[in-house]
């Protein structure tokens, strides 16, 4: 048994077995594999519990979406892992929404995998490398903002800049799309980044996303 016991989910048969032998020798070999997320629900007890679960994702939204959110209910201490074959904004949000603790590419090599298993174990979440640089970048397509309810103690221009940072909108694009300057926009982001506990705007834009902002983003090509 390995130290970290896995659960593999979904995807075909044969992504299944490729996955196990991709895992076996390390922390994170695959102790049961499902076809479905109802088999796994079934499957687990006191004596039977994985502390990570991969989920292949088809790339429908909406059932991954009510998956993860059936294993999060279900079983709030794993931690879940989604793994799909191309990166979507919309589906990273809505999974991440839904429970999931990380949102990979399948594409992604032996060592990042291991290594991504290990941050989600130890409660980080992660996501692909080429968001956070499409973000940075400004590379995902982008939208005015839409009206947002406040979230905690937010302001609504606070709200309105959190919005903006799913789409990896520059501080410039900020002020230019809600009519204030630079130097208000860093005002309003330092503030926002801690009121949310967040330790930079990376954090913040996947925050975002989680907490259902950036509804209006185009998902982006992986």
């Amino acid at each position: 048994m390995s130290d970290a016991p896995v659960f593999l989910v979904g995807g075909t048969n044969l992504f299944r077995r490729g996955l196990m032998s991709f895992l076996g020798d390390t922390d994170f070999a695959v102790a049961e594999e499902f076809d479905a997320i109802g088999d796994c629900v079934d499957a687990v007890d006191e004596s039977n519990t994985p502390e990570v679960v991969i989920f292949a994702t088809s790339g429908d939204i909406e059932a991954s979406e009510s998956a993860i959110d059936t294993l999060a209910r279900t079983f709030p201490d794993v931690r879940i892992m989604v793994l799909s074959a191309e990166l979507s904004v919309e589906a990273l949000g809505a999974c991440l929404k839904a429970g999931a603790h990380g949102y990979l590419l399948s594409s992604i090599s032996k060592e990042a995998l291991v290594h991504s298993l290990t941050l989600v174990v130890l409660g980080e979440t992660v996501f692909p490398s080429g968001l956070a640089n499409a973000w940075v970048s400004g590379g995902l397509s982008h939208r005015r903002p839409t009206t947002q309810a406040p979230v905690r103690d937010l302001t609504r221009r606070e709200n309105d800049i959190l919005e903006c940072l799913t789409s990896g909108a520059s501080n410039k694009q900020i002020a230019r799309d809600l009519g204030i300057t630079e130097a208000t926009v860093k005002i309003h982001m330092k503030s926002l980044i801690r009121k949310i506990g967040a330790s930079n705007r990376t954090q913040a834009a996947l925050w975002a996303i989680k907490s259902g902002f950036g509804q209006t983003i185009m998902g982006a090509a992986a």
